[in-house]
């Protein structure tokens, strides 16, 4: 290997090391955030079965990492608290909470029934300015018909709440009120196809969805 090469492999080997270390790791005492309980009155029966929910998180959600963004700085980047941590991946949390809201319906969540299918794109705290950020929340839905999984309806819901404090607890807080906000438009708009099939011949989804 010439000597000049051989003088520049420290500072190469450096560099590895510290791309290597650029990913941000916890600290040693972080502390770990779920939704925690969720209010009783988001909790509703549907009219039509629901065989299985799912939520999908796009491929940057995929960790427990709490993310946030400096909009009025960076507004390409996305950062992460070092000292706090999701309890699971977030679309795992969603998923949770979006079963939960069904789990008063004698027919949520049964052996047989309509596919519901959430795609979750977005999840993290946007500061506006320095101070004052929001909780966002994006998603698209896809609601599936039995055995041949064919699209019966689809709607896209953005959702966001102010952050209580400009922090990673006040990130939390907005996002469960968030993703309590995506469960009751959820809902309603389940509540709503069923509405408008009731008074198709047929019964439209309701019997799709018990086929």
């Amino acid at each position: 290997m010439p000597s000049h090469l051989r003088s520049l492999l420290p500072a190469l080997l450096a560099l590895g090391l510290a791309a290597c270390g650029s990913l941000p790791k916890a600290a040693p005492n972080y502390s770990v955030h779920d939704f925690g309980p969720l209010d009783s009155a988001a909790l509703r029966p549907l009219g039509f079965p629901i065989r299985s929910a799912e939520v999908v998180p796009a491929p940057w959600l995929a960790s427990t990492a709490m993310q946030y963004r400096l909009a009025y700085a960076q507004p390409t980047r996305r950062q992460f608290y070092l000292e706090s941590r999701w309890a699971a991946q977030p679309g795992q949390l969603v998923e949770l909470a979006v079963k939960r809201s069904m789990k008063t319906s004698e027919t949520a969540v049964s052996s047989s029934g309509c596919r519901l299918r959430v795609d979750l794109d977005e999840f993290v705290q946007v500061f506006d300015e320095e101070g004052r950020s929001r909780g966002i929340v994006e998603a698209r839905a896809a609601l599936l018909a039995p055995r041949t999984d064919q699209l019966i309806a689809t709607r896209g819901f953005a959702v966001a709440r102010p952050a209580p404090t400009p922090d990673a607890v006040g990130g939390v807080m907005a996002l469960r009120e968030g993703v309590l906000q995506l469960n009751r438009e959820l809902l309603d708009w389940l509540e709503a196809i069923d509405r408008e099939g009731a008074t198709r011949p047929g019964g439209g989804v309701r019997t799709r969805c018990s086929a």
